[in-house]
C-alpha cells in the first residue's frame, strides 16, 4: 500500500489541488464583493471562460515538455498583432531558477534567475487551434538595451512583458521589468518602441514609466487616440507580488507621471473580505468593449514562498473601465476568472520541471470580436496557457 502511495504521491497532490481550486472557485463565485458599494453596472457585465484550454490535450501552448520551447521554464507573455496578419509574443524565458536549485548547465548565468525575452511568430485564430513556432535562443531580444554583461553568477534580466498596438503609429509599446537577482531589492518598469518587434535593431528604449517611484511591478498601458485624445493612461502595479494598482498619465504615450489629483493615483487595489483580498497587479492592455468600455484583466498574488491557499498562489480576474473615463471601474469581478486547475498550472512538486505552486498570472490579451478574448498567462511560472473568455452585456 505505502508503496503504491508513494509511485502515485505526484497523482494524489494533483488531485487535491484540483478540487481545492474548485470548490474555492464555486465559493467565490457564490460570494458578492460589495466593499465600497455597489459599481454603476455590476448588473450589466459579466465575463465568462468559453473554451478552458483550446490547445488538444488540456496542453499548455508553450512548454519545454510537449518541445514547443528550448527553455525549461517559459511563462509570463504579451500579444501583438503581427505586421501582413498573423500574430506575435513576446515570452519571458528563464533557463533555470537557481534559488530552487543548481543550475551548472546554464548557458546565461547572468539573467538565468530573472530571464530574458523571445519574440516569437504565432497563430491563434478565433475558432481553430493555436500555436506557436518553437521559442529558442536565436529569438531572445533585449529590448533597446544591452543584454547583461557574460557572468556566472546573476545580474539582472528582463521580466514581465505587457504590449499596447497603437494604431495612431502603427507601433508595439512594451512595458517590461528590468530586475535584480530574483528582484529584489530592485524592479523597474521600463518601456520601449517598435514598429517591428521581430527585428532586434528597431528597438527603442523610452526609459522608466515612473522614474520616481522607488519600487514598480509591471504596468498596463491605455491609449485614447480613438476616443477624443489624452490623458492617456497606465495602470502600474507597485509590488513584486501583489498590493495596489497605480494611475499615471501621459500626453504622448512616451512620458508618465501620477494624477495631479491625489484621489486618483490608487486605481485598484484589493477588497476585504473578497476573493482579491490579499492586493491586484497589473495584468495585461485593456481592450474595447461593443458598448465602449473597457476590459481590464487583472491579477492576484498571494506571495512566496507559497502557502496553502483555496485560490492558489497566483489567479485572475477582470473589472469593467468607463468608456468616458478609464480610471472609473464600473464593474469587477465577484470570484477569479481562472485558477490554477490544470495539471501544469499547478506543480506540487518544485524542481527542474516546474518554479512555482498554483499560478495563473496573465500579462497578455488578444481581442477576437464580438467581445471575445484570449487571455495569454503564465503557468507555474513555468509553461504559456491561452484561455478564451467572452463578456456578456445586458
Amino acid at each position: 500500500f505505502f508503496f503504491f502511495f508513494f509511485l502515485n504521491g505526484r497523482f494524489v497532490a494533483f488531485v487535491i489541488m484540483s478540487l481545492i481550486a474548485i470548490l474555492a472557485h464555486a465559493l467565490c463565485m457564490a460570494q458578492k464583493c460589495t466593499t465600497g458599494g455597489p459599481l454603476p453596472k455590476q448588473e450589466q457585465y459579466s465575463v465568462v471562460v468559453v473554451e478552458r484550454d483550446p490547445v488538444p490535450h488540456d496542453a499548455a501552448l508553450i512548454s519545454h515538455i510537449n518541445g514547443t520551447t528550448e527553455f525549461n521554464f517559459s511563462f509570463t507573455t504579451a500579444w501583438f498583432p503581427s505586421q501582413g496578419g498573423g500574430d506575435g509574443l513576446v515570452v519571458r524565458c528563464v533557463e533555470c531558477s537557481p534559488n530552487h536549485h543548481p543550475c551548472p548547465q546554464a548557458k546565461h548565468p547572468e539573467w538565468s534567475n530573472a530571464g530574458a525575452f523571445a519574440v516569437v511568430h504565432a497563430n491563434l485564430p478565433a475558432n481553430g487551434t493555436p500555436t506557436t513556432e518553437k521559442v529558442t535562443y536565436t529569438e531572445v531580444q533585449w529590448p533597446g538595451v544591452t543584454a547583461p554583461p557574460r557572468s556566472n553568477t546573476s545580474k539582472w534580466g528582463a521580466a514581465d512583458p505587457r504590449i499596447t498596438y497603437r494604431e495612431k503609429d502603427k507601433s508595439v509599446y512594451l512595458t517590461w521589468d528590468n530586475c535584480t537577482a530574483n528582484c529584489y531589492p530592485h524592479r523597474q518598469t521600463l518601456l520601449s518602441v517598435s514598429n517591428n518587434p521581430f527585428d532586434p535593431s528597431s528597438w527603442k528604449l523610452i526609459g522608466p514609466v515612473l522614474p520616481e517611484a522607488p519600487y514598480t511591478g509591471g504596468a498596463s498601458l491605455l491609449f485614447r487616440d480613438d476616443a477624443g485624445g489624452p490623458p492617456h493612461y497606465a495602470f502600474v502595479a507597485d509590488s513584486n507580488t501583489a498590493h495596489a494598482i497605480m494611475l499615471a498619465e501621459s500626453q504622448d504615450g512616451l512620458h508618465w507621471a501620477p494624477p495631479t489629483n491625489d484621489s486618483k493615483k490608487v486605481f485598484m487595489s484589493g477588497r476585504e473580505g473578497c476573493w482579491d483580498e490579499v492586493g491586484v497587479a497589473a495584468g495585461p492592455q485593456p481592450e474595447r468593449l461593443s458598448t465602449g468600455d473597457y476590459l481590464y484583466i487583472y491579477n492576484i498574488d498571494t506571495g512566496f514562498p507559497y502557502h496553502p491557499n483555496p485560490l492558489g498562489r497566483c489567479a485572475v480576474g477582470w473589472a469593467i473601465l468607463d468608456k468616458d473615463d478609464p480610471t472609473k471601474i464600473v464593474a469587477r469581478a465577484d470570484g477569479p476568472l481562472l485558477t490554477a486547475t490544470l495539471p501544469w498550472e499547478q506543480c506540487p512538486h518544485k524542481g527542474y520541471t516546474c518554479q512555482e505552486t498554483m499560478v495563473v498570472f496573465s500579462t497578455g490579451m488578444k481581442p477576437l470580436g464580438n467581445d471575445e478574448f484570449y487571455v495569454i498567462y503564465g503557468g507555474a511560472d513555468t509553461d504559456v496557457g491561452i484561455s478564451k473568455i467572452k463578456v456578456n452585456i445586458k
